[in-house]
């Protein structure tokens, strides 16, 4: 008898957890264009913030005292990130350098500010290896000038997982691509119950990879940034599978007809980089999304 009676509570206990959980869900909220009220200034909080970088990814993490610059555009437009950099309060310092792929638009104002001396960083952390090679890739010139600026470089491994600041950061990507855009590394940044999935410059034979080998959980996000610039729409089926509620693209709105009209058909709201910075914030709970239009240059 208090066999069976335990088993009754442990079944009751999951089920209210299952109730707990759906209603944590259907509480949290994605506000697109407000930012956050005024008591969040006392909350615990992430922030991700795109930078406007015409072509170019360049994002800053901010979540529990840390610091990771993602990407960092064209190295004509080092000024430009050094600036922005000194705006969001980490002038000359962050505390990790993430490199998504070793493409110019991809990390060339990195390797100019740690060439200056405008920029310094704990480690710098990429799926490439130190001696990599290929078209059109900065990776001797970065690592040239991380060993000249001290920063250490750490190769990271498919599928690593990070606690950084208190969020949870999962790196993955497609080890068989035979093109860095291909096997550009993904992100998805996890705080609480809510969620970013940063794509890099994932090509369509990626995104069907994706599709079709890896676990939904790991590809739902609340946050989607929109794989390779969005200059091709991207796989219909993983776009569902993600289901995102808000996406950022690195690119003018001019240049991406097919991707506007995608997730317009799809009611999902979106922005490009190039009208201003996005700062997107929450606690765990909420998302505040908010575009300052006036791009940098």
């Amino acid at each position: 008898m208090k066999l069976k009676r335990i088993a009754r509570l442990a079944v009751v206990a999951g089920l209210l957890a299952v109730m707990l959980c759906m209603a944590v869900s259907a509480l949290a909220t994605t506000y697109v264009g407000q930012d956050p009220p005024a008591s969040w200034a006392e909350k615990d909080v992430l922030k991700l913030t795109a930078i406007p970088i015409p072509y170019n990814d360049a994002a800053l993490l901010e979540v529990g005292g840390k610091s990771m610059l993602i990407d960092g555009g064209f190295c004509g437009r080092c000024y430009d990130l050094r600036d922005e950099l000194t705006r969001l309060g980490h002038p000359g310092h962050v505390d990790v350098l993430f490199n998504t792929h070793p493409h110019e638009d991809h990390i060339g104002a990195v390797a100019y500010m740690l060439r200056y001396g405008w920029l310094t960083a704990d480690e710098f952390i990429s799926c490439f290896s130190k001696n990599y090679s290929g078209e059109d890739n900065w990776q001797q010139d970065t690592v040239h000038y991380l060993g000249m600026a001290g920063v250490p470089y750490v190769q990271l491994e498919n599928g690593e997982t990070r606690d950084f600041g208190g969020a949870k950061l999962e790196f993955f990507w497609y080890p068989q691509a035979k093109d860095a855009n291909a096997r550009s590394c993904q992100l998805k940044i996890t705080f609480g119950e809510r969620s970013v999935l940063m794509m890099a410059d994932a090509t369509r034979i990626a995104q069907e990879y994706y599709y079709k080998n890896t676990d939904a959980a790991l590809l739902k996000a609340d946050i989607l940034k929109y794989p390779h610039h969005a200059y091709n729409f991207m796989l219909n089926e993983l776009l569902e599978k993600i289901d995102p509620d808000y996406v950022y693209i690195t690119n003018k709105k001019d240049k991406t007809p097919d991707t506007n009209k995608q997730l317009k058909r799809r009611k999902i709201p979106f922005n490009h980089t190039t009208i201003g910075p996005i700062t997107m914030v929450t606690d765990g709970t909420d998302w505040y999304i908010h575009q300052t239009k006036g791009a940098l240059w």
